[in-house]
């Protein structure tokens, strides 16, 4: 019996190596590549393959994650298999002496859960910029429809204010037309000075 005992302890300190992370703690998640961080002493193997297993689960799932890991890096980030991380509990991570055989396991971490990313939010970037019409101080003022002008009989009609059209370009009747007193003087003012105009012709 203590012959036994012997055996194993003297086996299980054969490799020294001790999976720090994941840990049922910190676990993984199914958002981008995830970290393996593991302990070493001189004794251990230069080199080893990480495995990722879940007996839990149906299928069972064994995944090589990475192969030759260097043993001295102490850490190394591991991308998703094929198909992307399934999320759920029951997972472990093995380092392997190789990826031939799977079955030689190094070290083994803690059974640990792969949770469902809430990282990969997006927010729509909105604007607050506030479109404000202009509050000029002058005043539009409409005249009302119709406005003539103020000379003519048919001057234009104003749009914006009292139409002068009219006044310069009438279309009705003159009204300029000399007085017809002054058109008698002017006759009278002709004929007396056709009459000096032929006295003093014949007195010559």
């Amino acid at each position: 019996m203590r012959s036994v005992a012997f055996l194993l302890a003297l086996a299980s300190s054969a490799f020294a190596f001790t999976v720090s992370e994941p840990n049922n703690s910190t676990g993984w998640t199914t958002s981008g590549p995830n970290e393996v961080a593991w302990t070493t002493v001189s004794t251990d193997p230069a080199n080893f393959t990480i495995v990722l297993n879940n007996q839990n689960i149906f299928p069972q799932t064994t995944q090589v994650l990475a192969a030759l890991v260097d043993a001295s890096l102490g850490k190394i980030t591991v991308n998703p298999p094929s198909g992307g991380w399934k999320s759920g509990p029951g997972f472990r991570v093995n380092l392997v002496k190789d990826a031939q055989d799977l079955n030689s396991i190094l070290a083994q971490s803690d059974m640990f859960t792969i949770s469902t990313s809430t990282s990969s939010t997006f927010s729509t970037a909105t604007g607050t910029g506030t479109v404000s019409a202009g509050t000029g101080s002058g005043t539009l003022t409409v005249p009302p429809s119709g406005t003539t002008g103020s000379t003519g009989t048919s001057g234009n009609t104003g749009n914006t204010g009292t139409d002068t059209t009219g006044a310069l370009n009438p279309t009705g009747s003159d009204t300029s037309t000399t007085p017809n007193g002054a058109s008698a003087s002017m006759g009278m003012q002709a004929g007396l000075f056709a009459g000096v105009a032929l006295l003093g012709a014949f007195l010559a």
